[in-house]
C-alpha cells in the first residue's frame, strides 16, 4: 500500500547535489534524442528549474504537502495526455523540428520523448511524496516549467510570431493559469511564479525567435 507522506521538510545539500546530477544526465538526453530543437528549449527549462530548487533551498522554502500538491499535480498531469494528443494529431513532430532547420523527428521518437519523460515526471512526483526522494523533485518541477508554463509560452508565440495555427496551440493555453496556479503551489509564492514565467520568456522566446529567422 502507498502511504503519502505529508509533511516532507525542506531540500538539503544532497538533495541538490544530485538533483545537479539528474540535470545533466536529463540534459545529455534530451541532447541526444532530440537535437538542436530540445537544446533550444528543453535545455533552459531545465536550467529554469534547478536554478528553482537552488531558490527554495537558499530561502528554505519548505516542499509542499502531499494532500496540497498531489491531487493538483496529477490532475494537470492528466491534461498533459490531451496536449500531447493535439500535438501528435496534428502534426507537431514534424513542424517543431522544421522550425529549426532540424530534420522531423519519427513517430517513434516523439512519442518515445513524451513517455519516457511522462514515466519520470509521475514516478518522481510518487517517490518524494512517498519515500521522501526529495531529489527528485527536479523532473517533476521541469515538468511543471516547461511541460505546463513552457507550453503555454512558446505555442502562443509561435502562432504569433507564424500568424498560423500551430499544433498544440489550443490545448497549450489552458497552461497559462494551471502552470501558475501549480508553481505558486509548490513555491508558496505567486511573485516568484510571476517572474519565472517572465524569466522564461526572455531566454526562450528571442533564443527561438533568432534561429527560426535564420532558417527562413
Amino acid at each position: 500500500m502507498i502511504t503519502l507522506q505529508e509533511n516532507i521538510g525542506t531540500l538539503k545539500k544532497k538533495d541538490l547535489i544530485i538533483a545537479t546530477i539528474i540535470a545533466f544526465i536529463m540534459g545529455l538526453f534530451f541532447i541526444y534524442i532530440g537535437g538542436i530543437p530540445l537544446v533550444l528549449t528543453f535545455i533552459p527549462g531545465l536550467i529554469i528549474s534547478l536554478g528553482l530548487l537552488y531558490f527554495m533551498y537558499n530561502k528554505n522554502i519548505e516542499l509542499p504537502t502531499a494532500k496540497s500538491f498531489v491531487p493538483l499535480f496529477f490532475a494537470s498531469f492528466a491534461w498533459q495526455f490531451l496536449h500531447f494528443n493535439e500535438e501528435f494529431v496534428t502534426g507537431f513532430y514534424t513542424q517543431f523540428p522544421n522550425l529549426f532547420g532540424a530534420r522531423a523527428y519519427s513517430v517513434e521518437r516523439f512519442v518515445t520523448i513524451n513517455m519516457i519523460s511522462y514515466f519520470a515526471f509521475s514516478v518522481g512526483c510518487v517517490a518524494v511524496f512517498t519515500k521522501r526522494l526529495k531529489f527528485l523533485v527536479l523532473p517533476m518541477l521541469f515538468y511543471i516549467v516547461y511541460g505546463m508554463i513552457g507550453n503555454a509560452i512558446t505555442h502562443t508565440w509561435w502562432v504569433i510570431f507564424h500568424k498560423d495555427y500551430f499544433p498544440g496551440f489550443f490545448t497549450a493555453q489552458f497552461y497559462w493559469v494551471l502552470g501558475f496556479i501549480v508553481l505558486s503551489t509548490f513555491l508558496k509564492s505567486k511573485k516568484a511564479t510571476f517572474i519565472t514565467y517572465g524569466i522564461f520568456a526572455v531566454i526562450v522566446i528571442p533564443l527561438i525567435a533568432f534561429v527560426e529567422l535564420y532558417h527562413t
